[in-house]
């Protein structure tokens, strides 16, 4: 379970798409998913394509890690640069900073379902999609 976990998040420490058949079920179905996003693996790698488009160096950290039953919850911390255009906004050059929490149910060594929550206004302010006032 630990190390299906940290596959997950070796993908998007790395953006290596290779690690996302690793850890993540085919069937793999987000509970959570923003609007745009295709559902299952397609879904986390056309997320990770379009987000490392502005934050190229982005890097995950798991905070705190905690497994239960056959379900691993992660607090993460992700880290990066703004270098490219996001929503139609200039890239400042500064640091991204914005933490996340996950819970996997993982199911035979893969991650079949997820519930992701962002700290997006903290995100979007760092981005300057939202005003910080």
């Amino acid at each position: 379970m630990v190390q299906t976990a940290q596959r997950s998040y070796g993908f998007w420490n790395t953006g290596n798409e290779d690690l996302i058949s690793q850890a993540v079920a085919s069937s793999f179905f987000d509970n959570t998913l923003p609007k745009g996003r295709p559902q299952g693996p397609e879904g986390l790698a056309f997320a990770s394509r379009n987000f490392r488009k502005a934050v190229p160096d982005l890097q995950c950290t798991i905070e705190d890690l905690v497994v239960s039953a056959d379900k691993v919850t992660a607090r993460l911390s992700f880290n990066g640069t703004y270098k490219g255009e996001f929503m139609g906004k200039t890239p400042t050059g500064k640091p991204v900073h914005f933490f996340a929490i996950d819970i996997f149910h993982i199911r035979n060594g893969k991650v079949v379902e997820d519930w992701h929550l962002e700290d997006n206004l903290t995100l979007m302010q760092q981005l300057g999609v939202v005003s910080e006032n």
